[in-house]
């Protein structure tokens, strides 16, 4: 039977992580850093643009600001994972593909996203230039988003986020997004648990980024809250069943230390002009990794539909520390 402890009456705390937000980097949201070979990459989903008129998926290295040429293309929110010999991207397929107007339509009748699809595609490289390429997982009964992938207890572990297919109605997948849980062996084969291993239906859960340390699995998911507002929570578990939520929740919140630039990048007027005076509502899509010693923290802010910032945050300790302490 699952479980969701939240905290006791009377419970004892120490104090929240401190988080101290650098400021934003530039337009866009979709990111997932990774170590490879000792440098920091990361696994970029681009909409179409004039390097591409389809969506598609690049690496940057983030020491020279190289980029791999255009891979994935049609495919959506892309992780990453690596380790000595090949980089992995992951990411989900197309549901159809009619144009993405729900940015652009204030009428949400008129809205079509055609993200979501029902496949979840592998791409590896040695080398960030020959990429092999394929299906992981097709679930046609669910539509699946974003993906997030880390090795722990024996194996690799990936959560998904999910929504309802039309016609397929299912009492785990909550309002909208639930994150699901596939497992592997060797990254290249994976076998979806069953559908009670999902968290969490009473929530929107959106999202997730999945760590593992000292016996726990770690999730940090997005949260709604009232008023079209979003900011990530943390919980953790041993055998996605039972579930803790952190003390110290939501870990970060929206506000105008969102609206500085990071020093050393540079955004164009426009873009100022819509980092300092647009709607923010939002800190989704967060990502993080350990680097000398400090933990480095990806998101996005802005309103979740029109506009969004890729920002950078960090936490003064490594990563097991940062994790650890939501619980403490």
């Amino acid at each position: 039977m699952k479980s969701e402890y939240f905290y006791g009456l009377q419970q004892r705390v120490g104090r929240a992580p401190v988080i101290r937000k650098l400021g934003a980097i530039k337009v866009g949201m979709e990111q997932t850093p990774v170590t490879f070979r000792g440098e920091l990459y990361f696994a970029e989903s681009q909409n179409p643009d004039a390097v591409c008129d389809r969506a598609y998926i690049r690496v940057r290295k983030e020491s020279t600001g190289e980029v791999s040429a255009p891979f994935g293309k049609d495919y959506y929110f892309a992780s990453a994972f690596a380790d000595d010999e090949k980089i992995y991207v992951f990411a989900t397929s197309s549901r159809d593909f009619e144009p993405l107007t729900m940015y652009q339509q204030e009428d949400a009748s008129t809205w079509h996203d055609p993200r979501g699809g029902h496949e979840v595609r592998m791409f590896s490289s040695v080398d960030l230039v020959h990429w092999e390429e394929r299906d992981v997982l097709h679930i046609p009964e669910k539509r699946l988003w974003n993906t997030s992938v880390c090795y722990g207890d024996g194996r690799y572990v990936m959560a998904i986020e999910v929504s309802e297919e039309e016609g397929h109605p299912d009492p785990f997948i909550g309002t909208p997004f639930t994150c699901f849980f596939a497992e592997s062996r060797d990254l290249e084969h994976w076998t979806m648990m069953s559908d009670e291993y999902s968290y969490t239906a009473a929530r929107y859960n959106a999202c997730p980024v999945l760590r593992f340390a000292n016996g726990y699995f770690y999730m940090i998911c997005l949260e709604a809250f009232p008023c079209a507002r979003y900011a990530p929570y943390i919980y953790r578990t041993k055998n996605f069943l039972d579930w803790e939520v952190g003390f110290h929740n939501p870990i970060m919140m929206w506000g105008d230390d969102d609206r500085k630039v990071k020093p050393g990048c540079h955004l164009t007027a426009q873009e100022t002009d819509m980092l300092e005076n647009r709607l923010n509502i939002n800190c989704s899509d967060l990502d993080l990794i350990e680097q000398d010693g400090k933990t480095r923290i990806f998101y996005a802010n802005g309103d979740q539909l029109s506009y969004s910032f890729l920002c950078e945050a960090e936490y003064d300790g490594p990563l097991t520390q940062f994790l650890e302490h939501f619980f403490k």
